[in-house]
Order: C-alpha cells, then structure tokens, then sequence
C-alpha cells in the first residue's frame, strides 16, 4: 500500500438522499481526514468529469462538496504544471465541528498540493464511479513521493 495518498470511501448512507463521504490524505509525515455529504450522484458525476479532464487536461478542473461553515468541506483541483502533462491536485480540507455556532479555531483546515500522474487520476476516476455504485469500494489517488 502507498504512503502516499488520497482516499474517499462511504462512512454513511441515507439513501437515496445523502451520503458520508469520508476523506483521507496521507503524504510523507502529513495527514488530514475529514467528512462530506453528498449526494449519491456525486461520486459516478464527478468521476465522469475526471474522466473527461484526463482526456484534455488543459484547464483545471475543480470539485467541491461541503463548505467551510462547520459542516466539513473538500475542494479537490485537478491541472497540469507543464506540457509535458505532469499532474497535480491541490486538495483543501475543513473539518466539521461539534457546536452549531462554530468559532473560527474549532474548524481544523488543511490544503496540499499532491504530485500524481494522468493515469493515476484516470484510475482514481473510475474508483470514483464504481464507488458511488458500490458504496463498500474506496477510490484512492496515489500520490508520488515529494
């Protein structure tokens, strides 16, 4: 197994309405988890447009769920740094507090750029497809070493 990742997996289902979504990010001594709900859409339609960005990556794509009021957030943008098609994915985390007023400290954040590969992300894709298909699966996007 990598040390090196970035992990969704089902914590919850309400279906048909809602799911958990757990986020884990593990690269070289850093690590942040954090939850988001979705709904059961979200992982085959995002996945699809993963798929179609790997086929022309020349703009960033961006994925949001959640937000950063309290409520747990993940932005995921996925973009080139060269044209060489070199990939990375800037990943931005905000947990979920435990009071209903949040103070601005009680929400812990993280933001990291994670290298990662084309074909990496295209497998991480079709994790996320079948993951909203079988809500058992995880999706997880190997990260290179830094």
């Amino acid at each position: 197994m990598a040390d090196h990742f970035l992990q969704l997996g089902v914590i919850y289902e309400e279906l048909p309405n809602l799911i958990e979504l757990g986020i884990r990010v593990v690269q070289c001594e850093w690590s942040a988890r954090s939850t988001v709900y979705v709904s059961p859409s979200f992982l085959i339609e995002n996945g699809e447009a993963i798929l179609r960005w790997v086929e022309t990556p020349d703009e960033p794509l961006n994925i949001e769920a959640g937000a950063d009021t309290g409520i747990g957030w993940m932005v995921l943008q996925f973009y080139t740094i060269n044209h060489a098609g070199h990939a990375r994915c800037a990943v931005k985390l905000a947990t979920k507090t435990r009071t209903d007023g949040p103070r601005p400290a009680e929400t812990s954040r993280f933001a990291m750029e994670l290298p990662t590969e084309l074909g990496l992300i295209e497998r991480f894709a079709r994790e996320c497809i079948a993951l909203g298909s079988d809500c058992k699966r995880e999706a997880r996007l190997t990260v290179l070493p830094m």
